[in-house]
């Protein structure tokens, strides 16, 4: 009972409500009125969850005609979370995390989802990737992370024009951080953009059932992979795409074929 009151908090402090959207705020009013009824319907989840299943259904209306944001893809996590259906909940938290990296309501809520994922026997088999981010490090802009590399750089010759001309080490020694700063922001922007690629070339898949066998081929008749079976909510990069089969790479490098069927494939 409390894992329940400390989800209800949770969803309902990452709830935002999307006062600017325009002509279709009448699918914004009706997600937003199926999740409030699905709240005070929470002590029957029999009827709650329809509700939940309506609002996550009403904010996918919304993406798709251009309200597509961080808080929309939040609240439509919290809906399928609450609507029982974790893989959905998990993929949602994952986009708004592409959208806005450092946002404590998605992190905090996609901790609670992985939490839910069962686990299994086999160590750190069908585990959660690293986050990206530390947790607690501010995340900026990348246009301002660029202004503020040319900025650092500028200011590394600045120092280094200076020391040439006064023999100063306090004026080198400045103009040589100025360059490691720059050295550094410039880093995390080509780390950032490389993850950016990762991401379109090897989307996001989230196994959306229970018992999935990873095989060594794409077809039944191949063997399996492993004899662990991936359970709902467990996150993979789609490596080869073959119709009615995928081949996917687990966070810790596990590599297998699983039916499409089975699971969920973010169109980054």
């Amino acid at each position: 009972m409390a894992g329940i009151s400390f989800l209800i908090g949770v969803l309902l402090t990452g709830l935002t409500l999307f006062t600017g959207v325009a002509s279709e705020s009448g699918l914004q009013e009706k997600a937003e009125d199926a999740f409030r009824k699905g709240i005070e319907s929470r002590d029957h989840p029999a009827g709650a969850q329809p509700l939940f299943r309506e609002a996550a259904a009403g904010y996918e209306d919304l993406a798709r005609q251009g309200a597509y944001s961080a808080e929309l893809c939040r609240n439509q996590g919290n809906a399928y979370l609450l609507a029982g259906d974790l893989p959905r909940a998990i993929l949602a938290y994952r986009r708004g995390l592409r959208l806005a990296p450092a946002d404590w309501n998605l992190r905090t809520n996609l901790d609670y989802a992985r939490a839910q994922v069962a686990s299994t026997e086999r160590g750190s088999f069908g585990r959660p990737p690293s986050d990206r981010l530390p947790p607690g490090l501010p995340y900026f802009n990348p246009y301002l992370r660029l202004f503020l590399a040319v900025f650092a750089y500028a200011l590394g010759w600045t120092a280094v024009f200076r020391w040439w001309m006064l023999r100063q080490g306090s004026i080198l020694g400045m103009g040589t951080l100025a360059f490691a700063l720059a050295g550094l922001i410039a880093t995390t922007l080509v780390m950032e953009d490389w993850s950016h690629r990762q991401e379109r070339n090897n989307p996001l898949v989230v196994i959306a059932e229970d018992g999935v066998l990873m095989r060594k081929g794409n077809g039944l008749a191949y063997p399996r992979r492993y004899d662990t079976p991936l359970h709902r909510g467990v996150e993979a990069r789609l490596l080869v795409d073959r119709g009615k089969w995928l081949q996917i790479e687990l966070a810790r490098g596990e590599v297998g074929w699983v039916p499409r069927a089975y699971v969920l494939v973010d169109n980054p």
